[in-house]
């Protein structure tokens, strides 16, 4: 689909960046009907997965299940492309409880570009955009210019441009190349362009663990990480994506004493001590190097032994990232047991890129400063190709909706682990890169796994982004859930009926089944899916705390509909400093927008309240 342009041209919508987020964004941007750009360094690089191989986990895994609820694609791509998956978190309570597949990586790239090849709204080129051209009074983008010189006109754009701005790779004390990863050149001009509209751009640093061969490790030392039997799969729950016995296993292996040894007589050849990084980076995956120096007494660590694919021999070390040099790594690796003839692939190393702090955003990801112009994933400072995802597809909603002169698309933190995430990257302060957790999602028992399809689905067909027969595909699936409580309540056990028997902690729905069968018929909710009965056992057991949940969204939706107008924060009186400060860069739409602002505390949003309250009066004494 790659197409020759001439030196100017129009689209709607262009879209800056081939990775996850510029994927679902290009991707949902051509499914609303609009003329969609996908501008990209390397073709062949699209939907690539530059670190581990494999998508999900706790947070993570809901964001994909929602992404799939709207329309995206990555769900549907990591389940034809994984050679193994796995509920994470099964014996804990549902809130918490998320898919992880491991991913043949060539496959999902191939699958990927295939699926956005379909779209007639789409065009992929195959350039490096160099500047982004933006109108004044009041700031609006116009288009943007290649490196090859092409000037090409646009209603919106949106930036995906991952960990590729200005950025460099690190191998011990050494800026070994520029460039967003190991293999591929980084992007320089762009940066010095969103300089010039205004936007504020700082730095952020990641790294990735060195990649070994697989023919060269005995993994009959570790410990076998199977996945997950029966019905598995992001996009269609109830279906086996792929049979237990076609999956292939991880391993588990772990650092010794030895390993740390290694470790500490070196580490004044780790970048986090030499002092060639300062940028901060992920604490939720740190080096190796880090750990050892963190955490003295701890005698071992984990490390999570993955292949890279069915058709590959490298072996992704998850928990081993380090960026020290690469006789070191092999050192480090070598001390681990299985791995005492390790070859390594491709060595760890860090990336340093900028980013824009994402208090210059809005809710619908379009930037405060220059109106068309949205950012969405590494750009935004978050990290891992779920979260690029899930920004992407709502930068792509959104960039659609500003050209058809529609309301934004907001999602709120009732609603789904994107509205919290988005919530969260623009309220809060952060120093390092974002990632969704579970605990940040205080309605996490309505925002479940299981129900993601019923939470959205309504949403998504009213955008236009999912078709009549999967709505009403969901449609039935409640129907069958209420039918099945229904019944349930009906049927007596004793003195109780099945429902409240089901609650208790001990019963589960196969048992309340064999319980119930000297007493009735069979019942009709036997023949239901596993999906549906599992959603059904989840309902009775939380019942409470879910409809606590519920009475507290309710309460905090009175603070989310005091809307606040344009002030001069300046003039609040009593309005502590800093709380100015932080709402000024906000620039909250709402009470319950600005309680959650970093530095924002509950007297500041009294203050509030009190001034606003004020305004009100006053307006209504100059109408009378």
């Amino acid at each position: 689909m790659s197409e020759s342009l001439k030196n100017k041209y129009k689209y709607d919508v262009v879209v800056i960046g081939g990775g996850h987020a510029g994927c679902e964004a290009a991707l949902v941007s051509a499914k609303m009907g609009c003329s969609t750009l996908l501008v990209t360094t390397t073709i062949k690089k699209i939907a690539t997965m530059p670190c581990n191989p494999a998508i999900g986990g706790p947070g993570k895994g809901h964001l994909v299940r929602e992404i799939d609820c709207l329309g995206g694609a990555m769900a549907k791509v990591s389940d034809q492309s994984l050679i193994q998956i796995k509920l994470l978190n099964h014996t804990k309570g549902p809130a918490v409880q998320a898919y992880r597949a491991q991913i043949e990586r060539d496959d999902y790239q191939k699958i990927m570009l295939e699926t956005l090849k379909k779209l007639k709204k789409l065009k992929i080129l195959e350039d490096e955009v160099t500047d982004i051209d933006a109108a004044n009074n009041p700031k609006t983008i116009t288009g943007v210019k290649t490196k090859s010189g092409k000037r090409i006109e646009c209603g919106a754009t949106i930036i995906t441009t991952g960990t590729f701005l200005n950025a460099k790779i690190i191998i011990g004390d050494k800026i070994i190349r520029k460039g967003g990863r190991i293999d591929e050149n980084g992007s320089y001009q762009l940066s010095n362009s969103l300089n010039k509209i205004g936007l504020k751009l700082e730095k952020l640093q990641t790294a990735t663990p060195p990649r070994i061969d697989k023919k060269s490790v005995d993994c009959s030392k570790m410990e076998i990480q199977p996945g997950t039997k029966g019905p598995c799969s992001f996009s269609f729950p109830e279906r086996e994506v792929i049979k237990y016995n076609k999956q292939i296993p991880c391993w588990l292996a772990y650092t010794n004493p030895k390993t740390h040894k290694i470790i500490n007589e070196n580490i004044n050849y780790s970048p986090i001590k030499s002092g060639i990084i300062e940028e901060h980076g992920p604490r939720h995956c740190p080096s190796i190097d880090r750990k050892v120096v963190n955490f003295p007494n701890k005698e071992r660590h984990p490390i999570f032994v993955e292949p890279e694919g069915r058709k590959s021999n490298r072996l992704y070390l998850q928990g081993l990232t380090t960026a020290m040099p690469e006789d070191l790594q092999l050192k480090i690796i070598r001390s681990v047991k299985g791995m005492e003839k390790a070859i390594i692939l491709q060595p760890g190393y860090a990336v340093v890129y900028d980013y824009v702090p994402s208090w210059q955003i809005k809710k619908n990801l379009e930037t405060k400063k220059i109106k068309g112009l949205f950012l969405a994933g590494q750009v935004n400072g978050t990290s891992g190709y779920e979260e690029a995802a899930a920004q992407g597809i709502m930068a792509g909603i959104n960039a659609a909706l500003k050209i058809k002169n529609k309301k934004p698309f907001i999602l709120n933190r009732n609603q789904a682990y994107i509205g919290v995430m988005i919530d969260d990257l623009i309220t809060k302060k952060h120093k390092e890169p974002y990632r969704v957790y579970t605990s940040a999602a205080e309605y996490r028992l309505l925002l479940r796994q299981d129900n993601a399809d019923e939470r959205l689905i309504d949403l998504a067909f009213n955008l236009g982004l999912v078709d009549k027969k999967r709505k009403l595909a969901i449609e039935n699936k409640r129907k069958k859930i209420d039918t099945a409580i229904k019944e349930l309540k009906k049927i007596k056990i004793n003195s109780k009926n099945a429902w409240s028997y089901l609650k208790r902690p001990e019963i589960n729905i196969q048992k309340l089944f064999k319980i119930t069968k000297n007493r009735t018929k069979k019942l009709k909710i036997e023949s239901l899916s596993e999906e549906i009965l599992n959603e059904v056992e989840i309902l009775a057991k939380y019942e409470d705390y879910i409809k606590r949940q519920e009475q507290t969204v309710i309460k905090n939706i009175s603070l989310e509909n005091k809307k606040i107008p344009k002030i001069n924060y300046d003039s609040v009186p009593g309005l502590k400093f800093v709380a100015k400060e932080r709402l000024k860069e906000v620039k909250p739409i709402s009470i319950g927008q600005a309680s959650r602002i970093a530095e924002v505390t509950p007297a500041d949003i009294t203050t509030l309240l009190i001034f606003l309250e004020k305004i009100k009066r006053s307006q209504k004494i100059f109408k009378s």
